[in-house]
C-alpha cells in the first residue's frame, strides 16, 4: 500500500480559494477537530499519546483525532470549517498554501527530519545518493516536484530515470539493481519482511533535504483570534511526542491499532524505533529549542532552494507559511525555559 507521503500533495488551489472566503465555523472554544494525513500509524504517535495521557484535557481541550486517506483531503476539509487543524506532511504544502493565497499557517513541525529515504539492495554498489546519477528510481508521481526537483537540482538526476512507484514492493524485490523511494519507518519493514534482507537506505534529510515533516497547520484566524488555543494544542502535542518516543508508547498504540486494525506491535515499534534511530522528531533546532521547532533560517534555506528548482516565485512571501509564534519555548527539554 502507498504511503501517505507518495500519495497528492493534497489540495485543490482554486477549491482552496472559495471555500477560505465562507465564515468559520462557531465552535466551543476548546474543542478542536484535528486530521492527519494518514491512517493511524506510529508516524503520528506523538498526538495520540497526547490524547491518550490526557495531554488535551488537561489543558482544556477536548480534541478529537480524525484520520486521513487516500480519499481525504485535510487541508481543504480544514478551509471548509469541517476540521480545525491539520497535518502538512512537508513544507512544500504550507508553500502551496501560500501560494494559492489561502490563510492556513504551519506552527509547528514535529519532524526535523523528512523520512524519506532512497531503498536500494544491501549488496548495491552506490556508496551516496550522488552515486544513483543516471540509474532508474521509481517514485511517484506526487514527488516530482518535491524530491525529485530537489534531486535533480543537487545531483544532476534527470527524468529519464523515473520510474512509476505505486506502492508495491515487488517490482523492487525482483530487481536486483532496483532503487525505490520510501519511508525510514515503514518501506524498509516491509521490503525486511517479504523479501529476507535488509535493504540500504540513503536518508534525503541527511544529504541536505531541509523540508520540515508532520507540520500542524492552523488557519491563520485561529491563531490572531485564539492564540490561547493553538498554544495549548501545541504545548500538549510536543509532550505527547516526547512522552511517545522516550517514555511508555502503550496508550497511544492502544489508540493507533483501534483505530487502524492493520497496525501490529512489531510494525509499531519497529517505526518508534526508527524515529528515534534517525532523529526525526529530535535532533537539530529540537535538541536546544524544543521538539516542534522551526527557524527563519531554515525556512528561508528551504524557499531559496524551492525557487532555485523552479519550484516557486522568488517574489512569493513565505514567510506567511508559518509562525514561530507557540514554538522554540523549550519547555519540553529539562531544566527551566528561563535558563535556556
Amino acid at each position: 500500500m502507498i504511503h501517505r507521503r507518495f500519495a497528492a500533495l493534497g489540495f485543490a488551489a482554486l477549491a482552496v480559494l472559495g471555500i477560505l472566503g465562507a465564515a468559520d465555523r462557531a465552535l466551543a472554544a476548546e474543542r478542536v477537530v484535528f486530521m492527519t494525513d494518514w491512517k493511524p500509524e506510529a508516524e503520528q504517535g506523538g498526538f495520540y499519546e497526547a490524547e491518550a495521557l490526557g495531554l488535551y484535557a488537561k489543558r482544556g481541550l477536548d480534541v478529537e483525532i480524525r484520520s486521513g486517506g487516500s480519499a481525504a483531503n485535510p487541508q481543504q476539509l480544514m478551509a471548509a470549517g469541517a476540521v480545525d487543524m491539520a497535518i502538512g506532511s512537508n513544507s512544500f504544502f504550507a508553500l502551496n498554501l501560500v501560494k494559492a493565497s489561502a490563510p492556513v499557517v504551519a506552527v509547528m513541525a514535529s519532524y526535523q527530519k523528512d523520512p524519506e529515504v532512497l531503498i536500494l539492495h544491501p549488496d548495491d554498489p552506490a556508496n551516496s545518493i550522488a552515486d544513483l546519477k543516471g540509474r532508474p528510481i521509481m517514485i511517484s508521481d506526487a514527488s516530482i516536484d518535491t524530491m525529485w526537483a530537489w534531486l535533480k537540482a543537487k545531483y544532476g538526476f534527470s527524468d529519464k530515470q523515473i520510474r512509476k512507484y505505486t506502492g508495491n514492493p515487488a517490482p523492487f524485490l525482483v530487481g536486483k539493481t532496483a532503487i525505490q523511494q520510501g519511508y525510514v519507518t515503514s518501506e524498509p519493514l516491509v521490503i525486511e519482511q517479504a523479501g529476507g534482507f535488509k535493504p540500504k537506505l540513503f536518508l534525503l534529510a541527511d544529504d541536505g533535504y531541509l523540508t520540515y515533516g508532520g507540520m500542524v497547520l492552523v488557519k491563520q484566524s485561529w491563531v490572531d483570534q485564539k492564540p490561547e488555543i493553538v498554544k495549548a494544542f501545541v504545548e500538549a502535542s510536543i509532550e505527547g511526542w516526547r512522552a511517545y518516543l522516550n517514555g511508555d508508547p502503550k496508550p497511544a498504540d492502544d489508540l493507533i491499532k483501534k483505530g487502524n486494525p492493520d497496525m501490529t506491535d512489531d510494525i509499531l515499534a519497529y517505526a518508534r524505533a526508527r524515529l528515534n534511530q534517525y532523529g526525526i522528531v529530535d535532533s537539530g533546532d529540537a535538541k536546544t529549542l524544543g521538539i516542534g521547532a522551526m527557524t527563519d533560517a531554515r525556512w528561508s534555506a528551504f524557499f531559496k532552494g524551492a525557487v532555485e528548482e523552479g519550484l516557486y516565485p522568488a517574489d512569493l512571501d513565505y514567510r506567511k507559511a508559518y509562525t514561530l509564534q507557540f514554538i522554540d519555548q523549550g519547555y519540553d527539554l529539562p531544566g527551566p525555559a528561563s535558563s535556556r
